[in-house]
């Protein structure tokens, strides 16, 4: 799954909540080990950029 692919989409959307739930379940994904910690990366990445934007 694209998390940060997903996370952007939400937030271009202004969709806050789904972004919120998209990271939630990264978080939750990384736990079990079904993330890599590339797509992580990707992810926080895309965060930051938000954040700073």
């Amino acid at each position: 799954m694209d998390y940060a692919t997903m996370y952007r989409q939400a937030m271009a959307d202004g969709s806050t909540d789904y972004a919120h739930t998209i990271v939630v379940s990264a978080t939750q994904a990384a736990e079990a080990g079904g993330v890599s910690p590339e797509e992580l990366r990707d992810l926080v990445n895309e965060i930051k950029a938000h954040e700073e934007g």
